[in-house]
């Protein structure tokens, strides 16, 4: 029996092998797309999740009420004092993670990403132990944990790492030499803590115990993040109400609150160097699933149609004796070997297009995990078809032993009109998605950003602490460049967003209201950037040298005090302690960040301490012969400089909006797949539906319709389809990528013949496909089709 079944539905494939193929190779590209999608959403919302008990583990950080900004950083002081008064927050830890140059007997330099810390870390955030010491492996000041892939290149073997000595040259390079006590096993990609090294170090301690009677130092010494992993069975809600309050109750302070955040949201919740934002994860999620319910419809769809097409073969084996139950068992085997015919070039294309979709995103994706999330996913769909099929081929199977007068395809015909429909509303919401992408992007790359980013490259990865002796040899070098014009020092590193670094609120400047709270963004620079960025002055003059006291305010700053003669005002800032400063020029207003966020009031001025953000302008068209000239002279400085690398200042911008970049790449892609299963399927039921219809066309023919009025009363159908899942889907589109959009302070507009053009499209696209079929039915004979029929 399991024989005859294969034979019978092999046969019928080939025989129906248009509309077996579109709906086979439909529902894997469908697969093939959905199955990447769930399998990014489950990754980003899984970051240090292979923590134990990561549950239980929150981030602790504290929020400005007054200038509605977060402070994900604390003092080590308030971990102290948390102890003391909340029973739950016993176990936490806190720490700090940086770059710190450093050198072993046998390396002169390396640079190892380092977590400072204590032992408490390991209680928060448990390590497998390769090799050392298993229990307290951070207890002594110095002690020093290395992860498997540095001790491998620092000492060949992670045996051989356990006891080594590795000696500090940049960060702390007044400490003893660090003792490896351990080796761990490297952290996964998707996680918040990423390090090369744990360093148990006495800053630490020093935090927690430093003591402040004016207790002012809670807030002031902010630079270290906060983990507790509270006990089972803690009322979060109650603990996190007590913390909220406790700056107001306990520190008098009310214009702070401390919040907690688990560990699971802290990547989406409290950093903004994500590249994609949540929603928009869930949204091309969302947009999977429509594309696999748009192949699935077109899937069942087409075999319904074809199993109409059989009905004469059904007819005749329910006269020979078979059963209702036979003939519905018989059409789920054949509609089960479609599947899993569908489901073998699904999984390839999961695997083929894995690294080209790690790359794109950005992430580490498992083949072995997608692979699984695949066939969970196949088996579900599975289901899935095989739950409809039966119903519908129920009904099929009741209408097979009707006599022929009795049966009724009026409602497989609308059901077939329905999901054509619903596959080009999901096609249309693709493309309309895609082309305001693409819109917003262009839009973001020729908007003027308020100076020549042309020509500038900025030098990434110096260390903040380097020897002034360095730092002088190094600029004398850039001056001596030929390719080189003009170099400034500025702390200053396009982004998304202003960090809570970047903001200051206790400005006072005359007039202002006692009140006010405004929040400015303030850049520490020197006297040659204007001249490097080009920025435009439009009152005074720009920051002088010596001018320790002056200042520079943009546009907005000037709207925000409400100054009518800005050059000449003092104002009052507190940088290490409350000074006064003299405006000495306003700025044009121009992009510090990225377009997503607003042009915030900033003020200028003279950098106390060298930053080390240099930024290099080259001379016209040398740019790439500078970055050739720069890069060979570092590394004869200082080791440290071969980790520096000269970037484009226009690229790093262009960084800023990759997830754009990304995102109009998968929604085109997702927009062609949707559109193509869609176009193929239509053209399936076209040829389907001509075929059927031949009697009716051969009728109008022979009482005088000509073969234009037979090819308008099609595509007349055909259109209105399209005008029906433009109605559905338009409007969709546009209320999504207008929520989209306001992410953007600056961005594009929807314009209406980006509308009208998809439809207009569509429409083309639709009839260009059907126009084969519709034309050999208008032009068949009439009186070959009576005979036949």
């Amino acid at each position: 029996m399991l024989a005859l079944y294969l034979k019978i539905a092999f046969r019928n494939m080939w025989k129906y092998k248009t509309q077996s193929l579109t709906g086979i190779f439909g529902l894997a590209f469908g697969l093939a797309c959905f199955v990447p999608a769930l399998y990014w959403l489950r990754y980003e919302t899984s970051y240090d999740g292979f923590y134990p008990d990561a549950d239980r583990i929150y981030r602790v950080y504290s929020f400005d009420k007054q200038a509605g900004k977060t402070n994900d950083m604390v003092s080590g002081i308030l971990d102290r004092k948390l102890h003391d008064q909340f029973p739950a927050m016993q176990t936490s830890t806190v720490f700090f993670i940086d770059q710190n140059d450093c050198k072993t007997e046998g390396t002169p330099y390396v640079r190892l990403l380092t977590l400072f810390t204590d032992s408490a870390f390991l209680d928060v955030f448990p390590q497998t132990i390769v090799s050392g010491d298993a229990w307290h492996p951070l207890q002594v000041a110095n002690n020093m944990i290395l992860t498997e892939t540095v001790a491998v290149r620092l000492f060949g073997d992670v045996e051989k790492a356990v006891g080594q000595s590795v000696k500090s040259t940049g960060l702390t390079q007044y400490d003893p030499p660090y003792t490896v006590t351990a080796v761990i096993k490297d952290p996964p990609a998707n996680t918040n803590l990423s390090f090369e090294a744990i360093l148990s170090h006495e800053q630490i301690k020093m935090h927690k115990t430093f003591v402040d009677e004016s207790g002012k130092a809670v807030w002031n010494f902010a630079s270290l993040q906060m983990y507790a992993k509270l006990p089972p069975y803690t009322d979060v809600g109650r603990l996190a109400g007590q913390l909220r309050d406790y700056p107001s109750q306990s520190l008098a302070n009310g214009n702070v609150e401390i919040r907690m955040l688990p560990i699971g949201d802290v990547r989406y919740r409290l950093k903004d160097e994500a590249p994609f934002t949540l929603n928009f994860i869930r949204l091309f999620v969302v947009a999977g699933i429509l594309l696999l319910f748009s192949a699935l419809f077109n899937f069942l769809n087409l075999h319904l149609d074809l199993f109409h097409q059989r009905m004469r073969e059904l007819r005749l084996r329910a006269v020979n004796g078979a059963s209702s139950g036979q003939l519905i068992g018989q059409m789920l085997f054949e509609l089960t070997c479609a599947i899993l015919l569908a489901l073998l070039p699904a999984g390839y294309l999961v695997v083929a297009v894995n690294p080209v979709f790690s790359g794109l995103l950005g992430i580490s994706m498992e083949v072995s995990q997608a692979l699984g999330l695949f066939a969970l996913c196949g088996a579900g769909v599975m289901l899935l078809v095989l739950l409809v099929g039966s119903v519908l081929f129920w009904r099929l199977s009741r209408l097979a032993v009707r006599p022929r007068a009795e049966r009724k395809t009026t409602g497989q015909l609308g059901l077939q009109r329905v999901a054509v429909t619903l596959q080009l509303a999901v096609s249309i919401l693709f493309i309309v998605a895609a082309w305001v992408v693409m819109l917003q992007m262009r839009f973001v790359n020729h908007k003027d950003l308020g100076f020549d980013r042309n020509g500038i490259i900025y030098l990434s990865g110096i260390q903040l602490f380097i020897n002034e002796d360095v730092r002088a040899a190094l600029l004398k070098e850039l001056a001596s460049i030929p390719q080189v014009g003009n170099v400034t020092d500025t702390y200053f590193t396009p982004k998304h967003s202003a960090t809570p670094s970047d903001i200051k609120t206790d400005i006072e400047w005359p007039g202002k209201a006692q009140s006010e709270k405004s929040a400015f963004c303030v850049v520490p620079t020197d006297s040659r950037f204007a001249e490097t960025f080009k920025v435009n002055m439009l009152q005074g003059e720009w920051l002088g040298e010596g001018g320790e006291r002056n200042v520079v305010l943009n546009e907005e700053a000037v709207r925000a005090m409400g100054l009518e003669e800005p050059v000449g005002t003092v104002i009052r800032m507190t940088l290490n302690e409350p000074e006064e400063y003299r405006v000495v020029g306003v700025v044009k207003d121009f992009h510090l960040f990225s377009l997503r966020s607003r042009i915030l009031p900033t003020i200028f001025f003279p950098s106390i301490y060298p930053t080390n953000s240099l930024y290099v302008r080259a001379v016209p068209g040398q740019e790439q012969e500078a970055i050739r000239r720069i890069n060979a002279v570092l590394p004869a400085i200082d080791a440290s400089f071969v980790d520096v690398h000269p970037v484009r200042l226009s690229e790093m911008y262009d960084r800023l909006n990759y997830s754009e970049q990304a995102g109009l790449k998968m929604f085109s892609v997702l927009a062609v797949v949707c559109l193509l299963i869609s176009l193929f399927g239509i053209y399936a039921v076209a040829s389907a539906a001509t075929q059927r219809r031949r009697k009716e066309v051969a009728v109008r023919k022979v009482v005088g319709a000509r073969v234009g009025d037979i090819i308008r009363m099609f595509f007349r159908e055909y259109t209105v389809q399209v005008m029906l899942a433009g109605a559905v889907a338009l409007p969709l589109a546009y209320i999504a990528m207008s929520r989209w959009l306001q992410g953007y302070a600056y961005r594009t507009d929807i314009p209406w013949w980006l509308l009208a053009g998809v439809i207009t499209g569509v429409v083309a696209v639709v009839l260009l496909t059907v126009l084969g079929q519709v034309l050999r039915a208008a032009n068949s004979n009439p009186a070959e089709v009576v005979k036949s029929e």
